[in-house]
């Protein structure tokens, strides 16, 4: 029972592993749940005739070159959201075992 309290007062913190498991379904679920809402919408018929018709005013009216570019764009706004979310990981990794270390030393030393 006294983990339990110690848990809910934020002296045992959670272990490193589940951080591991909270980014990978994060990493490849965020993009697989998109991809999924993206599938589903398109059971839609206004958002069939929405797509249609934004593809065929898009041929019309911007380049080949520009589509290609923002193509290009949205990939590499993709791979900077995915490094964020394996930053953001890494630094509460980094915290936790910052925070181990103190806790090691603070023991090591005597201090209560």
């Amino acid at each position: 029972m006294q983990t339990l309290s110690e848990f809910f007062a934020f002296r045992l913190f959670v272990s490193l592993d589940v951080l591991r498991v909270v980014y990978a379904v994060g990493a490849i679920g965020m993009p697989l749940m998109a991809w999924g809402v993206w599938l589903w919408l398109g059971r839609f018929p206004l958002w069939k005739w929405m797509r249609a018709t934004t593809a065929d005013v898009t041929r019309q009216v911007i380049p080949k070159r520009w589509r290609v570019a923002g193509i290009l764009v949205f990939l590499l706004c993709f791979l900077c959201m995915e490094l964020i979310w394996r930053m953001m990981f890494e630094f509460l990794i980094a915290y936790l075992q910052m925070h181990d270390a103190l806790q090691w030393l603070a023991h090591s030393a005597g201090m209560p």
